[in-house]
């Protein structure tokens, strides 16, 4: 049950750091790619912890080449709960085969 609780808050705080990331770099960001998230794949940004593909065709949608500066912004405001492992692994996902790699690695 603890396991639980913790997974609860894990994906509370996973969601409060991509909706500031999202906010961060504009109003209508957050907008865009909840309800694209919605339209594409039925799911909200909570439930991209477990499915950090969706989030990333989607910003690939939305952004093109640009994604890559939005990646930067959400690594950013994971801060040190991006070591956990469930965001890592996200994390690892969401970098994976970016245009600009090199740039997101750092």
């Amino acid at each position: 049950m603890v396991e639980n609780g913790g997974m609860s808050n894990n994906k509370a705080l996973f969601t409060i750091a991509i909706t500031d990331a999202l906010n961060e770099i504009g109003d209508p960001t957050l907008e865009l790619v909840d309800t694209a998230l919605m339209r594409e794949y039925r799911c909200s940004i909570a439930d991209c912890l477990s499915r950090p593909e969706y989030l990333k065709n989607i910003l690939n949608q939305i952004f093109g080449y640009a994604a890559s500066t939005v990646i930067i912004k959400i690594k950013e405001c994971f801060g040190d709960f991006g070591k956990e492992k469930d965001v890592k692994d996200f994390l690892e996902v969401l970098t994976q085969n970016s245009t600009s790699n090199h740039m997101i690695e750092k």
